[in-house]
This record gives structure tokens, sequence and C-alpha cells, in this order.
């Protein structure tokens, strides 16, 4: 087994003048989890139906788990798992009817795929709806059984593209729940695109984030945390004021601040002594404070500051 799951190099796709992905190269080790973050158009999607042999580079070489995605994408095909944002499958097929289908075209031997399918129906938990047409699916239930597909193949990498997309707030836990439940029993490589950020970070050991078709960070959120984020405190006030936003940011130890609705997120350097000058410029400006205290980065807040240098 190689050491890396994934290896792209100068990846390229372009849709006329558009490069959508552009000179893009990456490496993901075997067994973690990966997330692919960045605003829509940004080649994030693009990237993974590269990896995935749904589109063909332009030029650039991917090589996923060990196979080249332009040489031998049946190979490719044959070592990966993906489930499609929109999972789509025949309705007058039952379930069982349609993993065997689905097994015979990654020729999977009978008897491998028979005991599959089931161990796969039990950990998706539609075991019990084998013989159930996929037309009396829910969305939900739909999801479920593109994770069960995907494992069909046994994969040394399962792909992931917006896999809570659509679905209510129970239904969003249990695939991230089977998805934590698969990184736990399983050495596979997890590489997920997802808007859902609270989902990536609880997922994902690393990320990348893209923009413009670049991959312009990447590391674990963890360590963004650190190198992007700062030192923060949140003020909430009573109301939006952007006097207060403007008074903070005069102040020399002040690096950035992000004004949401009522409330104020500011990272500062130097030590905890510049929170009482921070406090008193607020306070200055208005009077109406909520409440104030520390406050660590969320990743929605790495994405903004992200995408808001590389505008810059």
């Amino acid at each position: 087994m190689a050491d890396y799951a994934i290896d792209i190099n100068h990846l390229t796709k372009n849709y006329g003048k558009l490069a959508a992905v552009d000179d893009v190269s990456l490496r993901v080790k075997q067994g973690i989890s990966f997330g692919l973050l960045g605003p829509n158009g940004a080649g994030k999607t693009t990237t993974l139906k590269m990896m995935t042999t749904l589109i063909r580079p332009d030029s650039g070489r991917a090589v996923i788990a060990g196979y080249d995605v332009k040489q031998e994408p049946m190979k490719v095909r044959r070592h990966i798992g993906y489930v499609s944002e929109n999972p789509s499958f025949y309705p007058r097929m039952t379930t069982i009817e349609t993993l065997r289908y689905i097994g015979k075209l990654l020729d999977i031997p009978n008897k491998i795929l028979e005991k599959r399918i089931d161990a796969n129906l039990e950990l998706v938990g539609l075991l019990e709806k084998k013989n159930n047409y996929v037309g009396e699916y829910s969305r939900g239930m739909r999801h479920r059984l593109s994770l069960a597909q995907a494992l069909l193949s046994d994969p040394e990498v399962l792909f992931l593209d917006e896999p809570t997309l659509g679905l209510d707030p129970i239904g969003a836990r249990d695939i991230r729940d089977l998805i934590v439940q698969l990184i736990q029993r399983n050495d596979v490589t997890i590489v997920m695109s997802s808007h859902t950020l609270p989902e990536v970070e609880r997922i994902c050991d690393e990320i990348a984030v893209f923009n413009h078709g670049k991959i312009i960070a990447r590391d674990s959120v963890e360590n963004l945390r650190h190198t992007v984020g700062g030192k923060n405190i949140e003020v909430r006030l009573v109301e939006k004021d952007e006097r207060v936003l403007a008074a903070v940011k005069d102040l020399e130890f002040v690096n950035d601040v992000i004004l949401a609705n009522n409330r104020l997120l500011i990272t500062y350097s130097g030590d905890k002594e510049v929170i009482p000058l921070i406090l008193e410029t607020i306070f200055g400006a208005n009077r109406q404070i909520l409440s104030f205290g520390p406050r660590e980065i969320s990743l929605e807040d790495i994405l903004f500051r992200l995408l808001q240098d590389n505008e810059d």
C-alpha cells in the first residue's frame, strides 16, 4: 500500500477560458480524513470529480489508491467509493437488486458481494429494507443507500460530495455518525467536500481551501486556528453598530475585526493587558455591551479570513 492515498501533480481542467482547476498539486496520506473547502465555483468539486474519474483532466497527473485516473480509470473505480451530493437510483429496483447490480459492474465475485451487501446494509440501518423498492425511500434513506453502495468495493479511498446536503438535522447527524464510525473501524482514507463547516471540523484531520481553481491553504484545522486565527475576543452589543467596528479597527494591536449582526470578533496581538484598552474603545463608541470574553475561532471564521486575504 502506498504512503499516499492521493497524489496529484499540476492538475488542470478548463471550461473554455475558465480555469476551473488551475495547476493543483496535493498529497493525502493513507488513512486520514481530508476536507475540500471553498466557495461555489472554487474548483473543489471539479477536483473531486477528476479524482473519481467522472471527468478527465486536461493536463497534470492524479494517482488515486496507486492507480492513474487517465491510464487506469477502471482500476481506480474498483479501489474507491463515491457518494454524490444528490444520490439517485432506479426507483423500480429493490435495495438488494440495486446493490447486486452495482456489484456486478465492479466485478465483485458473488460470494463476496452477498456478504458485503448484508454487512453494509446492516451498517447503514437498511438491512430490514433490503427487499423494498428504492422508489419508496426518503431522501435520508437514499443517502444511506448511497453510502452502502460506495462501500461495496471495500474502498481504500471514500469520496463524499456534500454527504448531508438537503437532510434534516436528525438525518444529517445520522450520516455524520456513520462516517465517524467508518473512520474508527476501517483503514480507509476519506475525502469530503462540504459547506457544512462544523461537520468538516468534526470529521476531518486536515483540510485544503480552494479559491479561483487553486489551493490557497492546506493544514489541520487546529494549526490554521493558530496561524490564521490568533488571539480572539468576542463582544456582543445590544445591536449592530458600525461606529464600534471603525473605532476598534484603528487600534494598532488589533489585526482583524469581523462584525456579524451584533457580535464583534476581534483578533489582536500582544498580551492580555491590551484587552482593557479594546473594551475601553468599544465602551467609548457604544455603551450598550451585553457580554465579552475570549473565543476560539471557528472554521467558518478561518475560511472567511483566508478567502478575504486571497482577494486582497
